[in-house]
């Protein structure tokens, strides 16, 4: 319990700074993600409070597109509150996420996430999907990538479950590769509804396939799924 609170407190100065920079200079945006966000904050929380060695494994294809610098989507399983941060320190590019509409409201937190390039998007709303594929394509074309959680909730036993359509929808409108990628090794340290990080010897393990492009979301979506299975073993 005492690696929980230390990890959340450390969290929330981390995100504040984060908040205050982004205030005071608008366009530090890939300091945030690059240096805050991964360096400063991920980085050292998994190593020393978490208390997690991180091993990463891209495929050659993914590792290519990751060094054009062009940017896409990165579609991962989804079962633990530390697949963020791990998110955070195996990804070699620039990273934000899709995240409900709602988010964008809350003073300061939704200002800053903008400012990084946080696709927001209003499901069921014609409007929203809209102007999150115009965000997505401008992030996009920053080189970042955007994070998406298409099981739409943390699993609660580790197992992969079935994937939502909506992030794939903008995937094909923008025109963008998908990433899959693979966490494991964060849900036995930190599960849904667990309020204590657990120790373990064995790392947390970050896999990324290769790039899938298609104009077909029902294909993408499958291709994908089966991709992090694949990746999963």
């Amino acid at each position: 319990m005492i690696r929980t609170i230390i990890a959340g407190i450390y969290s929330a100065f981390w995100c504040a700074s984060a908040i205050v920079v982004l205030m005071i200079s608008p366009k530090s945006s890939n300091f945030v993600l690059l240096k805050m966000a991964k360096k400063y904050w991920s980085t050292p929380m998994l190593r020393w409070i978490v208390g997690a060695k991180i091993k990463v494994e891209i495929s050659d294809k993914a590792r290519e597109l990751f060094d054009q610098n062009k940017g896409g989507v990165i579609m991962a399983n989804h079962s633990s509150s530390l697949d963020i941060t791990a998110a955070f320190v195996a990804t070699p590019a620039p990273i934000v996420f899709l995240a409900k509409a709602s988010l964008r409201k809350v003073p300061f937190l939704g200002g800053a996430n903008a400012r990084v390039g946080t696709v927001f998007v209003d499901r069921g709303s014609k409007k929203s999907a809209l102007k999150a594929i115009t965000t997505l394509v401008e992030t996009v074309k920053k080189g970042r990538f955007v994070l998406v959680f298409p099981e739409g909730a943390r699993s609660k036993t580790g197992e992969l479950t079935s994937f939502k359509k909506g992030g794939f929808h903008l995937a094909v409108q923008a025109e963008a590769p998908v990433i899959p990628m693979s966490i494991e090794g964060t849900h036995k340290r930190l599960s849904p509804g667990s309020y204590t990080i657990k120790r373990f010897k064995d790392p947390i393990v970050v896999k990324f396939g290769d790039p899938i492009v298609s104009s077909d979301v029902v294909e993408l979506r499958n291709l994908s799924y089966n991709s992090i299975c694949k990746l999963r073993g």
